[in-house]
């Protein structure tokens, strides 16, 4: 575009020119980007006038060599200001969305895929129940509770096979594994399980988040939650594990039932046993044990985002995965006055009203990239 490149190389000249000579030139690419007519005779005594206001500034201060610095260095920043300011303004800015946009935008929905070994991507809400797609020598089948099974293709016979089953941005999924254990993803989660369990150990792994509800089996065979720091180990019990990728911490909350939750190298980290209402916060220096409130952990299991008082930042990116947007938060004074629960079923325009209401102030802004991104303080 030779008009913005004409503009960005008069950037340096619009630094030194008189507050009048600035309101020229900012008229001047208002014109312009709006398809107006430009000026050339104005524009060359504009160009001109800056020209001669630079050369005469260099010029005064080349007998200082600390003043030539400091007039260098305050240029440069103030002009990558500049080019920061303008360059939003003009190419890349962000604009409010409108309240149309946002109701848009609802809150998460039951959806999961499949990945395949071969790389392919099975979105289970297109399969509809005891529907046969076949992959190679694979016919893959969901049942009515949302179970995928794998049957040889030649003989019809199930198979053992991996199932990793991904939920995106702005999705739950329920579903029940062979043994009967039912389990909860929370947005942006993946459980890597098998299509059926054998006689040992009934082992999952788990990015994400998840509530479990295990069910005992008539061998007493464990089921254990693998994630990106520990292991869970249970027998028939009730929990929730949150591990997400960007989390500095693992933390396992039971509900009812017992767990031994420790690491993967059991050698390292001793295994500790949680009760009821306990929560086991795993980090890089070990794991802390202490009491929560159940009620508050679950609240996404209930349909709720819910502030305590010290948990806002963390919330916030729960809002940003159930809604598949981005957000910013610019903290101001304690984070203890965010406390409360919001319903998670609300379209985004809604949402944001609530989240003002509550006095997080939040503006809506549309990015070029079209992903609406939220400013919160």
């Amino acid at each position: 575009m030779k008009d913005a490149k004409l503009f960005y190389k008069q950037l340096t000249n619009f630094l030194n020119l008189k507050q009048t000579d600035k309101r020229d030139l900012v008229n001047w690419y208002d014109l312009i980007s709006e398809g107006g007519i430009v000026d050339e005779e104005q524009l060359s005594i504009t160009e001109k006038k800056a020209k001669i206001r630079l050369l005469s500034s260099i010029r005064r201060d080349r007998t200082l060599k600390i003043k030539r610095y400091v007039l260098q260095w305050s240029v440069a920043a103030t002009l990558a200001f500049a080019l920061g300011f303008f360059g939003l303004r003009y190419f890349g800015a962000e604009e409010l969305a409108s309240n149309t946009l946002l109701a848009e935008i609802g809150p998460a929905q039951e959806r999961a895929v499949i990945l395949l070994d071969n790389g392919k991507e099975i979105d289970l809400d297109q399969l509809r129940t005891n529907q046969q797609v076949q992959v190679g020598e694979s016919i893959i089948t969901k049942d009515a509770q949302g179970q995928i099974r794998y049957l040889d293709a030649k003989s019809g016979k199930e198979k053992v096979q991996i199932n990793s089953l991904r939920v995106p941005k702005g999705a739950t999924y329920r579903l029940t594994l062979t043994d009967g254990t039912k389990v909860m993803l929370n947005s942006d989660s993946k459980l890597t399980y098998p299509s059926s369990f054998g006689d040992g150990d009934r082992v999952v792994k788990l990015e994400g988040e998840a509530y479990f509800q295990v069910t005992k089996t008539t061998t007493k065979s464990r089921f254990i939650v693998e994630s990106k720091q520990q292991k869970v180990q249970v027998l028939g019990t009730t929990f929730n594990v949150k591990s997400y990728t960007e989390d500095k911490q693992t933390e396992t909350t039971l509900v009812e039932g017992t767990v031994n939750v420790g690491g993967h190298n059991e050698l390292a980290v001793k295994n500790r046993r949680l009760k009821p209402s306990e929560q086991a916060v795993f980090t890089a220096s070990g794991i802390d044990v202490h009491v929560v409130n159940v009620a508050d952990v679950l609240s996404w299991v209930d349909g709720q985002f819910c502030f305590d008082g010290t948990n806002t930042e963390a919330v916030l990116q729960e809002i940003a995965r159930w809604y598949d947007v981005d957000v910013q938060y610019e903290r101001k004074g304690t984070a203890a006055q965010y406390k409360g629960k919001i319903p998670r079923d609300l379209p985004l325009n809604q949402f944001v009203e609530l989240l003002n209401y509550a006095e997080l102030k939040t503006k809506a802004l549309v990015g070029s990239n079209k992903r609406i991104n939220l400013l919160i303080n």
